[in-house]
């Protein structure tokens, strides 16, 4: 391997390191995670970071578009589930448990600002929309709600157990449940 494929290859492992670091410290420290927390966590210096991502800003949005691939990912999961009440509760499930456990989705949320996701984030909610509809056609939950209602419900009360610490699997199982069974038909 010739030197400078030995620095393209280099380059690209600690770009992966650096994502991935950012990934972990914005899921467990939100948008107070700083470049310097990442590069830390990565074991290189801010400079590495700084050359994959000339601001934290652009690292944010890395950051972001890998956490709403995971949504985008996990719904369309939903809709090819062929039991869409199973379908339905496994995303509802999955969800909550994501934002209440993701620091950085729960900041997002409550900022109400999703720096370059517009696009993504249409593409997503067109699914949930879609997986809810189908739910109710399915009779798996009730005809008086739209998917809107049921994000609003979901995000809502994943955002307030975050807000107030109980981040816990039992308190995430418990309102899960209690979610379910306020749309049952």
């Amino acid at each position: 391997m010739t030197t400078s494929e030995t620095r393209r290859s280099d380059a690209r492992r600690n770009h992966e390191r650096v994502v991935q670091a950012a990934v972990e410290v914005f899921r467990e420290r939100g948008l107070t995670a700083t470049v310097p927390d990442v590069a830390a966590r990565a074991g290189v210096g801010k400079a590495t970071v700084y050359r994959n991502f000339p601001s934290r800003d652009d690292l944010v949005e890395a950051v972001l578009a890998r956490q709403l691939q995971w949504f985008e990912t996990r719904t369309q999961s939903a809709l090819r589930d062929p039991d869409p009440a199973a379908g339905f509760h496994g995303l509802i499930t999955d969800w909550f448990d994501r934002i209440v456990t993701n620091r950085l989705i729960h900041d997002v949320l409550r900022s109400r600002s999703l720096p370059g996701a517009d696009r993504q984030v249409e593409g997503i909610v067109a699914a949930f929309d879609q997986m809810t509809t189908r739910a109710q056609l399915a009779g798996a939950i009730r005809l008086d709600v739209r998917g809107a209602d049921v994000r609003t419900l979901t995000t809502g009360c994943a955002q307030r157990l975050v807000e107030t610490g109980q981040q816990d699997e039992d308190s995430r199982r418990l309102f899960t449940g209690l979610i379910l069974d306020a749309l049952r038909p």
